[in-house]
């Protein structure tokens, strides 16, 4: 107040700001549905506060310019905006939530218990060279190929309801159907997604063994045992398995193990998930996404390539194994082929690799160990890790090595070999032996360690 006069308060944009972002949230969900809301607001719930904190500075200085009044640092409507936000969000979420579990809009009213119904269409007589493509909404898929050239198909339809004749009027309203499209079959359950309540259908099926295979489900599992024909995999929520396939198999993976054991093919495996198992592969195995449990590929004859936002391996002929623990560590064994990896923030163990190595890591150890004295040339580098290498006694190599802000120690003693620390620095230079393989080292704030093996 300046002479008596009265400057008017000025309101605050937060209002505005929090109801943008409320109008977003809303516009998020009518365009992806399901789009798991409630995740993100675990873990980016404070924005709503930092949004807060500058609307007021922003209100504060508006109103140091124009000469009003500052609004409230906190309003009673603010509040309730705010729980407001977080109410429609939680309430998102829990539909979101009930959508993909059990009962009406999918949430299970108290009383309410689960049927199970069976039902199975004539078999027939197919072309041992057919496409198959089985969909479920919701249930697990088993595929079981047989030398016979009949297909064979049986459901398991599981409903809730108060009365079990509640339950078998929503079970009969989906039917399992067998529709020929040119070269091939659809085998899924007609009006899945219309039944009240949500309404699992699990698939048992037949096939000769010489077809082609696409397996898809959104909520449920997927066993494949058998099939000699290229195999294409989804489940979007739930585990994968195959067996035996006698062709190329593909999977897109978005939650859940898979396992790929036997393969004539190529093997790929795309997308999230927690563990993975190959093994026994003919041809080559790529697994290209974000795993999180342990990871084991194992025999695969023309090699490996693993993709994910930490690392790029390569292995050229994978006679062993490679796998990753929960931890991160990562191991590869027994291989006959080059390995190139470019990693971060792993330990790595490198056993018996009888062809070329080029290993980039950053943020961990990589320790070496040839059993047999190395043929191929060989570059290690890390950062804020160490460098161990074991060799026998009779290998010979030229090394070239440098650990900067670290140290270097060498089992390896010749009038050809030089190890020089100065400045807190460390290199190792020179020949050990005759016609050995190139080895280069390097390490910023880690140790190099030459190892003298049996």
């Amino acid at each position: 107040m300046a002479n008596g006069q009265v400057y008017p308060r000025r309101r605050s944009i937060f209002s505005g700001l929090l109801l943008v972002l409320l109008g977003l949230l809303f516009l998020v969900h009518n365009f992806r549905g399901s789009s798991r809301i409630w995740f993100l607001l675990e873990h980016w719930w404070p924005l709503v506060f930092i949004l807060w904190g500058v609307a007021k500075l922003y209100d504060h200085f508006m109103a140091q310019r124009t000469g009003e009044a500052a609004p409230p640092t906190v309003s009673a409507g603010e509040v309730l905006l705010v729980l407001l936000l977080l109410g429609v969000v939680g309430s998102m979420g829990i539909y979101d939530y009930g959508m993909n579990h059990r009962g009406f809009g999918g949430i299970d009213f108290p009383g309410e218990d689960s049927y199970s119904f069976s039902e199975s269409v004539p078999d027939r007589s197919i072309p041992a060279n057919s496409r198959i493509s089985i969909r479920t909404n919701r249930g697990n898929i088993t595929v079981h190929a047989e030398d016979a050239a009949q297909l064979q198909v049986t459901a398991r339809k599981t409903a809730h309801g108060f009365s079990q004749d509640e339950a078998q009027t929503r079970a009969g309203s989906v039917h399992l159907a067998v529709t020929p499209t040119d070269g091939g079959f659809i085998i899924e359950p007609q009006g899945q997604n219309e039944v009240g309540g949500s309404l699992e259908v699990e698939m048992d099926v037949h096939v000769p063994k010489g077809v082609t295979l696409d397996a898809s489900t959104d909520h449920g599992s997927i066993q494949i045992t058998g099939v000699n024909g290229s195999i294409t995999s989804e489940a979007r929520s739930g585990d994968t398995e195959i067996r035996q396939a006698g062709g190329d198999v593909s999977v897109d993976s978005h939650s859940g193990d898979v396992r790929v054991i036997g393969a004539a093919g190529n093997v790929k495996i795309s997308g999230r998930g927690t563990q993975v198992e190959i093994s026994d592969v003919k041809g080559s195995a790529t697994l290209d996404g974000e795993f999180y449990g342990p990871i084991r590929m194992s025999r695969v004859d023309k090699g490996i390539h693993f993709i994910s936002a930490r690392s790029d391996l390569t292995v050229s002929q994978l006679g062993g194994r490679m796998e990753t623990t929960g931890a991160g560590d990562m191991g590869v064994y027994d291989s006959t082929g080059n390995l190139t990896l470019s990693t971060s923030k792993r330990d790595l163990t490198l056993d018996n690799i009888t062809g070329r190595i080029h290993v980039d890591n950053r943020s961990g150890n990589i320790t070496v160990r040839f059993p047999q004295p190395p043929r191929e040339p060989i570059e290690l580098a890390t950062q804020s890790g160490d460098i161990d290498i074991t060799m026998p006694s009779k290998s010979a190599f030229d090394v070239s090595g440098r650990a900067d802000h670290g140290e270097i120690s060498s089992d390896f003693s010749d009038s050809g070999l030089r190890t020089e620390s100065r400045s807190g620095n460390a290199t190792i230079e020179g020949i050990f032996g005759s016609n050995g393989p190139k080895i280069q080292l390097h390490t910023t704030y880690g140790t190099i360690r030459l190892r003298r093996g049996q």
